[in-house]
């Protein structure tokens, strides 16, 4: 098997530019690299802030109509305290994290819950590398 395997890697060469690799950049000075990661960030962004506005569209004791992206839970959709640790435990069991007590007291609208999420999902990203 090792034969067969080194036999066939001595026909399949890839040959590197001779000024090495070349990432075109684009008209505001972004190479291309920076430019898909700064997108997938921002649709990652956006894709966990639909799904916190799903959930929390999906609530019992809320008007689904009134709910935004920057509609206070309190204000704007009358939850009361219990309702609101109802929608924590279901945004920690939706998104598989935990939200502390002092921090779930600080978010107050889906767009709040969203910068959270994307937050924690760094840190675990920063802490792995």
């Amino acid at each position: 098997m090792q034969r067969i395997t080194s036999s066939a890697l001595r026909h399949v060469r890839l040959q590197a530019p001779e000024r090495g690799w070349s990432i075109p950049k684009d008209s505001f000075g972004l190479n291309r690299v920076s430019l898909l990661m700064y997108m997938s960030t921002v649709s990652n962004h956006d894709q966990v802030l639909e799904q916190v506005i799903k959930l929390v569209k999906e609530f019992d004791t809320i008007d689904a109509s009134k709910v935004t992206e920057k509609a206070d839970f309190q204000k704007d959709l009358n939850l009361d305290s219990l309702d609101r640790v109802e929608l924590v435990m279901a945004i920690e069991q939706q998104f598989s994290i935990e939200i502390p007590d002092e921090k779930a007291d600080k978010l107050t609208c889906c767009a709040d819950v969203a910068n959270y999420i994307i937050s924690e999902a760094d840190k675990k990203d920063a802490e792995k590398s």
